[in-house]
């Protein structure tokens, strides 16, 4: 008998982050060239209602600010 895993997969940090912090088991994680792959169990189908509750949530626009913190510290966007 052979069981499949359910699993949700991305390749953004900050989505990986939250659905970390909500409690999602990491299965694995690794650097595909230059992106990333996050793959995580979801036998319990919970990874889309998350994705979207980080989606319509505070948090894409913080990880936006400090992206741009970042760039304004390496030159590239001065304030």
């Amino acid at each position: 008998m052979v069981i499949s895993l359910k699993t949700h997969t991305t390749s953004d940090v900050s989505l990986a982050a939250f659905l970390y912090m909500r409690g999602m088991i990491l299965i694995s994680c690794k650097k595909k060239g230059s992106k990333f792959e996050f793959v995580f169990e979801d036998t319990q189908n919970q990874a889309s209602g998350f994705e979207q509750e980080y989606l319509f949530s505070e948090f894409p626009r913080y990880d936006a600010a400090v992206r741009q913190m970042k760039s304004k510290l390496h030159g590239s966007n001065p304030a």
